[in-house]
């Protein structure tokens, strides 16, 4: 084999190398965007679900009216979190079936 052409299979092995490092890296740097991004993707579906319903809408409205912004920000907070802890609490469960 030619120097030349022992130069060219070591730099490809180097280069294939360093692409295999890069996307390791790439995979994680994607895995945490792909959280956030669904954390969002959650928070938009469950907006345009309310949207949809003119009675969602209704009683918010007349929530706010009745109780003011903050306080039912703190319980739809609250509702919120309970809602989240039994959603994973159903999903333990389904597991162990």
């Amino acid at each position: 084999m030619s120097a030349r052409l022992r130069e060219i299979v070591r730099r490809r092995r180097l280069l294939v190398a360093l692409a295999t490092e890069q996307r390791g890296d790439l995979a994680v740097q994607a895995t945490e965007v792909q959280q956030s991004l669904a954390f969002v993707d959650l928070v938009w579906r469950g907006y345009r679900r309310f949207k949809a319903s003119p009675v969602a809408v209704a009683v918010v409205a007349a929530g706010l009216a009745a109780i003011g912004p903050g306080r039912m920000l703190r319980t739809g907070y609250r509702s919120g979190l309970t809602i989240l802890g039994l959603l994973r609490l159903i999903k333990i469960f389904r597991a162990m079936r």
